[in-house]
C-alpha cells in the first residue's frame, strides 16, 4: 500500500495527539504534571541563587524561567526520541510504515507541552511589565526553530543507536544533568572567567540560552556570523541524524 504524503503527516498528528492524551490520562492534575517539574525547579533554583545573580542580571528570575524551560524541552524531547522506536515496538513489528513518523510524533508531543510553557513564559513577562517588539518575537520564534531541528536531527540518530546499545539511555541521562549545569541556565555567561565561556559554547543549548535571553531581556542580537554558523552546525546535525536514521531504519524491526 502506497502513502500519501497527507496521510502520513496525518498519521504523525494522530500519533502525537494519542501521546500526548494518554501521557496524562487518568491523572488528577493531567498537563500540569508536566508544568510543575520545570516550574518547582525554577522556585528552588531563584531562591538560592537569585540573591548571588540578580544584581548583577536584570529579571533574572524571568531569564532563568527562560533557560529552565528551554533545557526541559530539550532533555525530555530528546529523551523521548531516544526512545520512541522501543516504546512503539507493538506497532512496528505489526504495521509496515515509515519509521520515521514515530520519531517526528515523539518530537511533537515533547512540542506541544513546550508551547504551553512559552505561553506561560510570556505570561510571566507581561506580569512582570517585559513588553517585546515584532522583530524580537521573530527572532524568538527562529530560536525555537533551530532547538526543534537540533532536538529531531539528534532524535533520528539516537533512536536507532539505543536499539543496538541499550545503555545509550542511562549514558544520555547523565549527560544531560551534567549539561544544564554548564549551560548558562542559574548564572549568567558573563560571570564566568573570560578563558571558560567559549568552551560552555561546546554544549549546543548555550547559543540559544544565552542569546534567547540577551534577545529577550536586552534586546540583543549577537553578529550575523555567528548565527549562520550556529545555524550549520544544527543542520549538519540534522543531516547527519537523518542519514544515520535511513541507513538503520530496514533493521529496525530485526533490533527491536
Amino acid at each position: 500500500m502506497r502513502h500519501t504524503r497527507q496521510h502520513l503527516w496525518s498519521l504523525v498528528w494522530v500519533l502525537a495527539k494519542t501521546d500526548f492524551k494518554l501521557r496524562y490520562q487518568g491523572s488528577v492534575l493531567g498537563i500540569i504534571w508536566a508544568l510543575l517539574k520545570p516550574l518547582f525547579l525554577f522556585v528552588i533554583l531563584n531562591l538560592v541563587f537569585s540573591h548571588l545573580f540578580a544584581s548583577q542580571t536584570e529579571h533574572y528570575s524571568l531569564q532563568l524561567l527562560t533557560g529552565i524551560f528551554l533545557w526541559n524541552f530539550f532533555a525530555e524531547a530528546t529523551m523521548g526520541g531516544l526512545t520512541s522506536l522501543m516504546n512503539k515496538s507493538h506497532l512496528l513489528t505489526k504495521i509496515a510504515f515509515p519509521r520515521w513518523i514515530i520519531v517526528v510524533a515523539a518530537s511533537l508531543q515533547s512540542l506541544m507541552t513546550f508551547l504551553i510553557t512559552i505561553v506561560i513564559l510570556f505570561g510571566a513577562c507581561m506580569i512582570a511589565g517585559v513588553t517585546f517588539q515584532f522583530w524580537q518575537l521573530l527572532m524568538f520564534a527562529y530560536y525555537m526553530l533551530l532547538l526543534y531541528i537540533l532536538v529531531l536531527g539528534f532524535s533520528f540518530f539516537a533512536a536507532p543507536f539505543f536499539l543496538r546499545f541499550r545503555d545509550f539511555n542511562q549514558i544520555w541521562d547523565v549527560l544531560l544533568m551534567g549539561g544544564f549545569y554548564a549551560a548558562p541556565i542559574i548564572y549568567p555567561l558573563a560571570a564566568l572567567p573570560v578563558w571558560l565561556q567559549p568552551w560552555l559554547y561546546l554544549n549546543p543549548m548555550t547559543f540559544l540560552i544565552e542569546h534567547a535571553k540577551d534577545l529577550l531581556f536586552a534586546g540583543n542580537v549577537s553578529r550575523l556570523d555567528h548565527h549562520l554558523i550556529y545555524s550549520a552546525v544544527v543542520l549538519a546535525v540534522f543531516l547527519f541524524g537523518y542519514w544515520f536514521f535511513r541507513k538503520f531504519e530496514s533493521r529496525v524491526v530485526e533490533l527491536l
